[in-house]
């Protein structure tokens, strides 16, 4: 038997009134929607039309069959959901709820791991991927050289007991938390290892490239290092051949010319965020040629507020985000924040009054999560693509400033939660 409800998207309580088939769980009721009255992101502007939900999916063609709930979104505004393009705050139990509950609060559904230990997060993996839940991308153990970041950060992890049941040495956090890859010898031993971890994809990293030679073997750049930059060409190669997409954590503008030119897939990093120097318009022109995005996490450089040259530093920030975007790189939004997530980084990049309002929406609904989980019909609002979508009480192209603040309605691929 059909059930016909009329929903009024007014208040919170009248969402759980269209459960009559499962009165256990009000959100999981599998039921079929058909959505009126609401102005839905076509990518460029708001279109008021109607739309339906079938299976975890959604369509804008009436379909043949009747519909079990009929939701009015009285004239609201329809996006697709947030994304975090760059952080590691999911793979300890240490306030995870806490965590996750801040993601969906604020509409992110999707949050891309930059390196996680394989080891540490299984357990936890029954709170990811699934309809109610935050969806998780991982790279796992990234690829650094002998002295690398991040061997003194998981260092640090082990001195402290965070992997006390899992390893017992720095020696046994290697290949789990990182792989050191020092010459071509190494990548191809390791590579099998490198792969079965089954990571989504490969990141790679690059530090202070310019002086590979000077830092390799000395050991006052403990951390301060990263790969041999003649390596990234067949660590990219190599993956690419498996179908794995590359990811390069860089600093310098030289490590950015590195990794574009190898023809990694995303940036993990803007470059020169500490450091204070300009991307090469050059490097900026290719990344567009190869359609290499970047992710931003500039709002990393407030842990240096205290620096003399901090207003200097968010000038360059300013005008090397200028340069891309004259130049038409993609651009993401990720914050490699731990204990924050990409609302902050939006909230930074929309003080720096770089990006328009359109701008700063497709950064963060679709570029960040296309970059999170690119094999996957999300990120925008179109036939066929998952049922994944945010209501807003506001046009945020008209403002933007506390989007996240006016949500009125969340679904996720099908299943309806509060905002």
């Amino acid at each position: 038997m059909k059930f016909y409800i009329i929903l009024f998207l007014i208040a919170v309580p009248l969402l759980h009134t269209g459960n009559q088939a499962n009165t256990e769980n009000p959100h999981q009721t599998g039921l079929s929607m058909q959505l009126v009255n609401g102005h839905w992101f076509n990518g460029q502007t708001f279109v008021k039309r109607t739309a339906w939900v079938r299976e975890g999916s959604l369509h804008f063609k009436e379909p043949t069959t009747a519909n079990d709930t009929v939701i009015d979104l009285t004239n609201k505004y329809v996006i697709p959901p947030f994304a975090e393009a760059h952080n590691h705050n999911l793979e300890s139990d240490y306030g995870l709820q806490q965590r996750i509950d801040a993601y969906l609060n604020n509409g992110i559904f999707y949050v891309k791991l930059l390196s996680t230990i394989k080891k540490r997060i299984a357990p936890l993996m029954h709170h990811y991927n699934k309809p109610d839940g935050l969806d998780v991308s991982m790279a796992h153990a990234p690829l650094t050289g002998t002295g690398g970041h991040p061997i003194p950060l998981r260092q640090r992890y082990l001195d402290r007991g965070y992997f006390d049941g899992m390893f017992n040495s720095i020696e046994e956090v290697a290949s789990h938390g990182y792989f050191i890859i020092d010459d071509l010898d190494d990548l191809n031993s390791k590579w099998e290892q490198v792969r079965s971890f089954s990571p989504d994809f490969i990141k790679l990293n690059l530090l202070y490239s310019e002086e590979y030679a000077k830092r390799k073997d000395d050991t006052t750049y403990y951390g301060r290092k990263g790969l041999n930059p003649e390596l990234v060409p067949e660590i990219v190669k190599k993956a690419h051949a498996d179908h794995l997409r590359v990811s390069a954590h860089v600093a310098t503008a030289h490590d950015f010319h590195v990794a574009v030119a190898a023809g990694v897939d995303e940036i993990a990093h803007l470059p020169e965020i500490r450091n204070g120097k300009p991307i090469a318009k050059e490097d900026a022109a290719l990344a567009r040629e190869k359609g290499v995005t970047v992710v931003t996490t500039v709002s990393l450089i407030k842990k240096n507020q205290e620096q003399p040259n901090y207003t200097n530093l968010v000038e360059n920030i300013r005008a090397n985000l200028s340069l891309l975007k004259q130049e038409g790189v993609t651009l993401a939004i990720g914050s490699d924040m731990y204990n924050d997530n990409s609302v902050g980084e939006f909230r930074f990049l929309y003080d720096l009054k770089v990006f328009s309002n359109l701008e700063l929406l497709k950064m963060w609904c679709e570029n960040a999560a296309t970059t999170t989980f690119p094999n996957r019909k999300i990120g925008y609002l179109k036939e066929g693509h998952e049922a994944s979508f945010l209501v807003l009480e506001q046009n945020p192209l008209e403002n933007i400033a506390e989007v996240n603040t006016t949500i009125a309605l969340k679904v996720k691929q099908g299943v309806l939660s509060d905002p």
